[in-house]
């Protein structure tokens, strides 16, 4: 779903990193949770993360690795490369233990999601590991028990809220965010579509979580 008539898709592209601070919410707290989380525990050598939105995850967990590159499109968030993930570049070859993605591929054509996922593989070192989010639209339910464990119920659009139903039933159409291009569940997209591109691609799923709001994988290099 591009935006194309006002310019307001393409702005996403030239954000500063104070807009990204200033909108993080529960749900961004939460997958940068879990990413930190394996992250250090998964990891000692050298990671690239693609796309550094609030540069949050980074702080947190460079001092815990080797490395940590970044690379991004928008020269405005002072990226290690500025590139394009959807362009190979042979200097990346097997040069990271691990690479995060979180909530970046969505804001690109899924037609491009295959090679970005390719180039992904290449980058990475023998047995290393990718770290992926993608969103899923889904109506959640969130409960914190006195132990204080989250625990997460999905439910499908149109069940959680009038407005969601107005626009399935009624409109005939699944609402996804107005910069991104694609989501799971958006109608069109679904999850077996995004795992048989990393299957085709040489990722082995090591572990999957359905997060608020997105879906996260570890995913190790397999050996082709």
């Amino acid at each position: 779903m591009k935006q194309a008539d006002d310019g307001y898709f393409d702005r996403q592209f030239a954000y500063e990193r104070q807009h990204y601070l200033a909108n993080i919410d529960f749900y961004t707290w939460t997958r940068h949770y879990h990413l930190f989380r394996d992250l250090c525990a998964l990891v000692q050598g050298d990671v690239l993360e693609v796309g550094t939105g609030d540069g949050v995850l980074k702080r947190c967990a460079e001092p815990c690795v080797r490395s940590y590159t970044v690379l991004d499109i928008n020269e405005k968030l002072q990226p290690d490369i500025l590139g394009d993930l959807s362009i190979y570049d042979a200097a990346l070859a097997e040069r990271y233990d691990a690479a995060v993605v979180a909530e970046v591929l969505e804001h690109l054509p899924f037609e491009k999601f295959a090679a970005c996922i390719e180039h992904l593989h290449r980058y990475l070192r023998p047995g290393g590991r990718l770290f992926l989010t993608l969103p899923h639209r889904k109506g959640h339910m969130l409960v914190v028990t006195p132990r204080q464990r989250l625990h997460a119920w999905r439910f499908p659009v149109g069940l959680t809220s009038l407005s969601e139903a107005w626009n399935r039933f009624v409109r005939r159409k699944i609402w996804i965010d107005p910069h991104h291009c694609w989501e799971i569940g958006d109608g069109r997209i679904r999850r077996g579509d995004v795992e048989a591109v990393l299957q085709r691609a040489g990722f082995a799923t090591e572990r999957f979580s359905a997060l608020p709001y997105c879906d996260y994988w570890v995913l190790g290099k397999a050996a082709r």
